[in-house]
């Protein structure tokens, strides 16, 4: 198979993999799971806005918020994503194959970077444009000139949001051949830092930016951000501008595959 075909077949499949497509039920339960979570919040706000008809338009979810009430879910998710696209591949020496096709070892993370990335748009893309599409349809929607720009604002907040999970969880996933403890370290990685870095910025006075390792946060702050809205939960990372949050979101993501691209480069015994 030509390269350039191999790349969007092996991100197919790492892609229905990952959802447990093609596979046992038991496979299925987790991503599905996960999906329904980040799909209630939607579900729910637009069930009030329909059962409702007098509720006000700001007692509802924002597509600002969104990003930030299902923190969880899409920790969870992508702590089950990368694992699965990269770890059995090494574990069971599928990659020693693929490397000897038509792929190599750039053209092989480029397909998984698709996959999990592709995957990640699911949970923070798929919701806002089923509230968006909900809420038109209720009438609660946005007037026809400003949808585009609403649209817009839900790709790229989604797309961002995407990058950084897939980035970081693929790092992570790129030191172990366990899915296991790929899983638990993405969620560490994610988690620890908000803790330690805020500690340090209440404690002693450390800088504002330090919150920028609060990586959930930072790029749910962005998300506020892109959609004009403002959070009022007091964190570090308000205080920073929009293009400081910005800059520290787009370099999490380039450190994050950067990583992962330097520690499949050194693995020996491979093309």
């Amino acid at each position: 198979e030509r390269p350039g075909r191999a790349i969007p077949t092996l991100a197919a499949f790492s892609a229905r993999r990952v959802l447990g497509l093609g596979r046992g039920a038991r496979h299925k339960v987790l991503p599905a799971i996960t999906l329904v979570i980040a799909f209630v919040p939607a579900l729910v706000s637009v069930a009030f806005s329909v059962i409702l008809e007098d509720l006000p338009i700001d007692d509802l979810i924002s597509y600002g918020e969104y990003t930030f009430i299902i923190g969880s879910a899409l920790a969870l998710f992508t702590s089950l994503i990368a694992p699965e696209a990269l770890c059995p591949d090494r574990r069971s020496g599928l990659l020693g194959l693929y490397l000897a096709g038509p792929l190599d070892r750039n053209r092989y993370l480029v397909s998984k970077g698709m996959a999990v990335f592709a995957v990640m748009l699911l949970i923070t893309v798929g919701p806002l444009l089923f509230m968006l599409t909900a809420f038109v349809l209720a009438g609660h929607g946005p007037v026809a000139g400003d949808a585009p720009v609403l649209l817009l604002r839900i790709v790229a907040s989604g797309t961002v949001t995407a990058l950084l999970y897939a980035s970081l969880s693929m790092a992570v996933s790129s030191f172990t051949t366990r899915r296991a403890a790929a899983a638990v370290a993405t969620i560490l990685l994610l988690f620890v830092p908000v803790s330690v870095v805020r500690s340090a910025i209440e404690s002693t006075g450390a800088p504002n930016a330090l919150d920028l390792l609060s990586f959930p946060f930072v790029v749910a702050e962005l998300s506020y951000r892109i959609f004009g809205e403002t959070s009022d939960d007091g964190a570090p990372v308000e205080a920073l501008s929009t293009a400081v949050v910005a800059g520290g979101v787009a370099a999490a993501i380039v450190a994050g595959f950067l990583v992962c691209w330097l520690r499949y480069r050194r693995l020996e015994a491979f093309r």
